[in-house]
């Protein structure tokens, strides 16, 4: 089938892809190169990122590439620059830190030792390296970063909301401010609980979507930061910010805007509950209903034409679903604030449907080519409050019509009301569905292919690797399981995108993780993820089944060492030491708990073990599901995994030269493996627990099997 702009596959005859890729990866890389084999430098990333804004740590870390068309060059030595201005850096004084040359090969996760940086800072940066033959290359060209806030001290704002009213709808809060200068730059710092969409002066800014990331909000909360100095004037202007429910609950705001002005001075505008000016302003809109699982209702008539832009009165009205009411101080979530650096979920690419049906009449469905997680644009006409109904699913039932049985209570349906005015196009804002199919019913007339487009919504991380082979089924798996994960990255790693669940599941991402790292780049979102697990674990050490914790079980079942393999594998693709060293302590604590389950090196509990088999092979009615193995001993499972942490653990001691920590957890791994050698084995039936294939083959995979 053709390659659709989200798809990893390409159309070339399979004889000729090696030498098609051979090509353009020359043709790429010489496209950046300086002749006569010098080196030049490019792509330069701050923390894994192109010119960053709003990061939060105080010693980033710079990467950058080499190009060359030289056989067997390399870098010698490098020399950064950084400072604290375009003029300076241009000069070659680099005010916050000059490394002068350091020899050095290394060209990546280069940790800045310079000058203490602050809150709202920007750093401009340049390097040069030094080749084998000790040759200086040009500097780079110039970069840049910019801190976020660093410091609760930063806030000025407070939460608002308006428990008073309009459950289950979204709340719209607007705020007309003044800008008393001709504005130089603005930044505005936003965390709107569960998801946002942040406007200034009738403009929509950025293009995030269900924003900010899943947290436990308890815990952490998500700010992003955007430049939005071009769309304020001098004058009257106007703060809109829409705020669902989210996987929160309750619409929630925090945003704090600070401006400065052409002569240098500053002006902050912040939320503030109660009459204080300029007050903040909030009412229900057209958003009726939203729900992760459920589904958007949008009423068109309900629209307030000209809400997020100046001259519309902001008194209240008695009917408190037309007039603007005083937005109150609320509750705080309880998490401390976080710049959210990991990729923000976007739309990623926009699909026309392959075909249309009408299984019954005034019922369409259409057909996407394949399962993917998103949402569907709609493009209709008809009279005013005209109802339309999509309904989203992955499968269809015998008379053609949409199958949402798997879906278990999720509703996952979408509802639009026409306001009647010409042709009326939306899609919602606060949901998102896992489908292939969509169901749209209530539409007067006939449907056409062009009345729907898909919309791939993700986690906007980039794609990484190619695969082709010359065998169909091969390439049909390697594409089914690239769309399963690409449907699966929602700020979370999880388990299913499409039915009542949607967890970050970590035995689920225990099994998948090494390809996901092949087929995505993920540094920042598995870093992410990793802060979310180390926040469910408690003074023992134990973490739990699912991150954010929603469902499952504390302590996480043995298996679960997907929280080592967040940290292990970005360090073997990506050389990250740092993200090993943060959470090492946690790691020690996961693997010692486990190892105080144990006796005698054997773990003496799991929850789900060997999850989960054919159905012939499970124990019937078990947890609920009748997913548990009755062939493979939950200990054997969970006993293996204990074996698995202590040897990755001690794998990490040793990168981070802790000879001591090393040499323990080795001892450990020994023990466990020497136990589950003696406790498993069965010697007559020649294999391992019942001596089916899961427990033989995870003995391989451990490496714990003696030679003889």
């Amino acid at each position: 089938m053709p390659a659709s702009p989200e798809s990893p596959y390409r159309q070339f005859p399979v004889a000729l892809i090696s030498i098609v890729i051979g090509f353009l990866a020359c043709t790429a890389v010489r496209s950046q190169e300086a002749p006569n084999g010098a080196l030049t430098i490019g792509d330069l990333r701050c923390e894994y990122a192109a010119n960053p804004v709003g990061i939060d740590t105080t010693q980033p870390r710079l990467s950058w590439k080499l190009h060359s068309n030289l056989r067997g060059q390399r870098q010698t030595a490098y020399q950064i620059l950084v400072a604290s201005t375009e003029e300076k850096l241009a000069a070659g004084e680099g005010d916050l830190w000059d490394t002068g040359k350091v020899e050095s090969g290394q060209s990546i996760q280069v940790e800045y030792s310079g000058r203490p940086l602050s809150s709202r800072q920007r750093c401009y940066w340049k390097v040069r390296a030094w080749d084998k033959n000790g040759k200086a290359s040009p500097y780079s060209g110039v970069a840049f970063w910019e801190m976020g806030l660093l410091s609760g001290r930063d806030w000025t704002a407070e939460w608002i909301g308006y428990p008073a009213g309009w459950p289950g709808r979204a709340l719209y809060f607007r705020n007309e401010i003044d800008c008393a200068k001709p504005v130089r730059k603005a930044r505005a710092y936003v965390a709107g609980l569960g998801y946002y969409e942040l406007r200034v002066n009738g403009t929509r800014v950025g293009d995030h979507v269900l924003d900010p990331g899943w947290t436990d909000y308890s815990k952490r909360v998500l700010y992003a930061t955007y430049d939005v100095g071009s769309l304020l004037r001098m004058g009257s202007n106007v703060i809109g910010v829409i705020v669902g429910n989210g996987w929160y609950g309750m619409p929630k705001l925090l945003m704090q805007l600070e401006v400065t002005y052409t002569d240098g001075s500053v002006a902050r505008f912040a939320t503030s509950g109660g009459h204080r000016s300029p007050a903040w302003r909030v009412t229900s809109g057209p958003i009726l209903a939203n729900s992760i699982y459920d589904g958007e209702m949008y009423d068109a008539r309900l629209e307030k034409p000209g809400w997020d832009q100046p001259g519309l009165g902001s008194g209240t009205a008695v009917d408190r679903t037309d007039g603007w009411a005083v937005a109150f101080p609320v509750e705080p979530p309880g998490g401390r604030l976080v710049s959210q650096t990991a990729e923000p979920i976007r739309i990623v690419a926009t699909l026309p449907p392959k075909r249309i049906t009408e299984p019954k009449p005034g019922i369409f469905v259409y057909d996407a080519g394949q399962n993917l997680a998103g949402w569907a644009e709609l493009r209709v006409s008809g009279e005013r409050g005209t109802r339309v109904t999509l309904r989203f699913a992955e499968t269809l039932t015998g008379d053609g019509t949409v199958n949402q049985e798997n879906l278990r209570k999720a509703a996952a349906t979408d509802v639009y009301i026409l306001k009647g005015a010409g042709q009326e196009v939306w899609e919602p804002r606060f949901t998102y569905h896992g489908f292939r199919y969509v169901q749209v019913e209530g539409v007067p007339g006939r449907l056409a292919l062009d009345n729907l487009a898909v919309k791939v919504v993700r986690s906007a991380v980039e794609p990484n690797g190619l695969f082709e082979s010359s065998n169909d089924l091969i390439n049909r798996i390697h594409k089914m399981v690239w769309w399963t994960e690409a449907s699966n990255l929602h700020s979370v790693p999880t388990d299913c995108p499409q039915r009542d669940e949607r967890q970050g599941w970590m035995n689920d991402l225990t099994v998948r993780i090494e390809q996901a790292v092949y087929n995505f780049t993920l540094p920042l979102f598995l870093s992410k993820f990793l802060d979310d697990v180390a926040d469910t674990q408690d003074e023992h050490g134990a973490i739990t089944d699912t991150v954010p914790f929603r469902w499952g079980f504390r302590p996480a079942d043995p298996v679960s060492a997907s929280y080592l393999l967040l940290a292990w594998l970005p360090y073997q693709h990506y050389g990250d030491l740092r993200v090993i060293s943060e959470h090492f302590g946690g790691f020690k604590a996961w693997t010692d708990y486990l190892a105080g389950r144990a006796t005698n090196g054997i773990v003496n509990d799991g929850n789900w073990g060997d999850w989960s088999p054919p159905k012939a092979f499970a124990v019937a009615g078990s947890l609920g599901t009748g997913a548990v193995s009755k062939d493979t001993p939950v200990r054997l499972m969970s006993t293996g995994y204990l074996y698995y942490c202590s040897r990755l653990v001690a794998l990490m001691a040793e990168v981070l030269g802790r000879d001591g920590e090393k040499q323990k957890y080795d001892r450990l791994s020994r023990q466990v493996g020497e136990a589950f050698n003696r406790h498993f084995w069965d010697e007559k039936a020649g294999g391992y627990g019942s001596n089916n294939q899961a427990s033989n083959s995870f003995a391989l995979f451990l490496g714990i099997v003696p030679q003889d």
